[in-house]
């Protein structure tokens, strides 16, 4: 059964923004584990012995989202624990809304300038295979558009807070225990 008062704590954002540096700094500061919303799509993918690229992640949660429902991952990740916790990545209004009406949801969204998030998906071998800014860009605003199930920018405007990560990572932690601070956790 899920506790539907259980807290989570939902991060979304644009690729290389810091959601994952975000997560796992309010899941240590807080005591609260941290999952990433594709975990379940990356688990898939080695017992399928799929490449788990960026592009066959988004193949495998369109088609799971079609069969199950947009919601699926944040319903499987909710009914694999019972306590508090983060997730990070979601990119389906269904996963919010799973979210939203299971648990007492709070979410936050991160961005940075493009500039940026491609020089950082560059250095972590996490730029979705572009290999220009141009491309980068292109690439991001097709991933959230028909026919695929994301649709990462209407879930950023949902977001009751929302921190731009264009400095370095200490002012970006400053930040986090800004909010935190603001959320009253």
């Amino acid at each position: 059964m899920l506790n539907m008062s259980r807290e989570v704590i939902g991060i979304v954002g644009t690729i290389a923004a810091g959601k994952d540096v975000a997560g796992e700094y309010i899941g240590q500061s807080l005591n609260l584990p941290v999952y990433q919303i594709s975990s379940p799509l990356k688990a898939i993918c080695k017992s399928e012995s799929i490449e788990p690229t960026r592009d066959n992640l988004i193949v495998l949660g369109t088609k799971l989202a079609a069969e199950r429902g947009d919601g699926y991952l944040a319903q499987y990740i909710l009914e694999s624990s019972s306590e508090s916790l983060i997730i990070t990545g979601m990119r389906q209004l269904g996963q919010l809304a799973v979210l939203d009406s299971r648990s007492d949801l709070t979410l936050l969204s991160i961005d940075a300038s493009p500039e940026l998030r491609f020089e950082r998906a560059m250095k972590s071998g996490k730029s979705g295979e572009a290999t220009t800014l141009d491309e980068f860009v292109a690439r991001e605003l097709a991933e959230n558009s028909p026919p695929n199930a994301q649709r990462l920018f209407e879930c950023m405007k949902l977001a009751q807070y929302h921190l731009t990560n264009e400095g370095p990572e200490e002012e970006f932690r400053i930040k986090l225990d800004q909010l935190i601070n603001v959320m009253g956790k």
